[in-house]
């Protein structure tokens, strides 16, 4: 529920406990404006802002950081840069206690290299946009993946869950964003804001605007490089460039290609989406209406936001989410939970009652991992829950938001 101060709580915050609990420092990553400050603030005893602080933390650092009680937290360090990193390796190497710093950060900037000098001090975790039940006050709750994992598929029933309507892919998982009277134009500034990272890494903001608008019209789509960097205009060198910028300011949120021996010619390209679903609507420039007249492209932002609602879940049980898809597109299955060696595979359709037509491509999944494969699931935007076939089950999309009814309820 939320807090007495209007504090939503997070699903990443059980393993944010536990990482502080076992390491001396943590690293909580993400997206600009996902409410990492807030989160890290709860947990710190003393804070260090920057760049408000700059000054004093680089007058004597060591002392400064010396003085404070821990856990400190340390927002936004990537602008104090990597000397920082090196002080705090000094210091947890002569007191490695757990819970020393929590560090948050938007972004890696490319010049500092893939390696940290905290590299086995820090335990690394990733604040996701937020989920319809992080949105709701209910993220505390046990979600959906973990009561899948550990007792089975949900009992099935009518009524289960309220239907799912197309309008919530157009809210924000961005906290500050949630009470916008116009989410539309904070969203602009939002991808406006996100490309001037380009200018500052010495690239062309107008052509990464325009690379974010590509993926956003490619959302729910397995597309190779090429498509993308030929609908955006730009060559193969800067498309990389732009690739690894969005991934490091975790704005592109792209799902890696399922391997496995027992399945032959899969595709390797990833499926393309932006972590977060309304704003990928605001690049695209379409609207909640125009999706409703729209069935194909609302199928595909409809998948991305299942994926928006699944991946803190997949995080929090360690999980892997990927996509199965063979290499001429014969069969395609949306999305595959893999967890301690087994598969969840998942089917999403824009449909209030689909049918076993519908489990198709889950039961050739099935049939090709046999005991690896747990569980299928066609997720789609009715109130249902009923059998499908063996471990093929219908799931309403309420129920892996979070959102079930009590039997009857409407």
């Amino acid at each position: 529920m939320t807090g007495p101060d209007g504090y939503l709580p997070r699903h990443v915050e059980a393993r944010l406990d536990s990482a502080l609990g076992s390491a001396p420092v943590v690293l909580l990553d993400g997206p600009r404006g996902v409410g990492k400050t807030t989160t890290a603030a709860r947990r710190a005893a003393s804070s260090v802002l920057l760049p408000r602080d700059l000054d004093l933390l680089r007058a004597d650092p060591e002392g400064y950081l010396r003085a404070l009680r821990p856990p400190v937290l340390l927002d936004e360090w990537q602008l104090a840069g990597t000397d920082l990193l090196w002080t705090v390796k000094r210091l947890v190497d002569e007191n490695p206690e757990p819970g020393q710093f929590l560090l948050t950060g938007s972004v890696e900037p490319a010049t500092y290299g893939p390696t940290y000098p905290l590299t086995g001090r820090a335990a690394h975790l990733l604040l996701r946009p937020m989920t319809r039940a992080e949105l709701a006050g209910t993220a505390s709750e046990q979600t959906f993946l973990a009561g899948l994992v550990s007792e089975g598929p949900p009992a099935t029933g009518q009524d289960r869950a309220p239907a799912f309507d197309l309008a919530a892919l157009g809210v924000p998982g961005f906290p500050a964003m949630r009470a916008s009277p116009e989410p539309r134009l904070v969203l602009d500034a939002y991808a406006h804001l996100v490309a001037q990272r380009a200018g500052e890494e010495g690239r062309d903001a107008t052509r990464l605007l325009r690379t974010m608008r590509v993926l956003a019209t490619l959302s729910g789509q397995a597309a190779p490089d090429q498509r993308v960097w030929d609908a955006a205009d730009i060559n193969k060198a800067t498309w990389r460039h732009y690739d690894d910028l969005l991934v490091r300011t975790h704005v592109a949120a792209p799902v890696a290609a399922f391997e496995s021996n027992r399945l032959a010619r899969l595709t390797s390209y990833p499926k393309r989406f932006l972590a977060d679903t309304a704003l990928a609507l605001a690049l695209a420039d379409l609207g909640v209406d125009q999706l409703r007249q729209d069935p194909t492209s609302a199928g595909r932002l409809l998948e991305s936001y299942v994926a928006q609602q699944l991946r803190p879940q997949v995080d929090a049980l360690r999980g892997n989410l990927f996509h199965v898809r063979t290499g001429a597109g014969e069969r395609e299955v949306d999305l595959a939970v893999e967890v301690g060696g087994t598969v969840v595979g998942i089917e999403v359709k824009l449909a209030r009652r689909p049918g076993p037509a519908d489990a198709g491509s889950l039961a050739w999944l099935r049939d090709r991992l046999g005991e690896r494969f747990a569980h299928g699931l066609v997720v789609h935007t009715g109130r249902d829950c009923y059998a499908l076939g063996d471990r093929l089950v219908a799931v309403p999309l309420g129920l892996v938001e979070g959102r079930a009814l009590r039997s009857g309820a409407g």
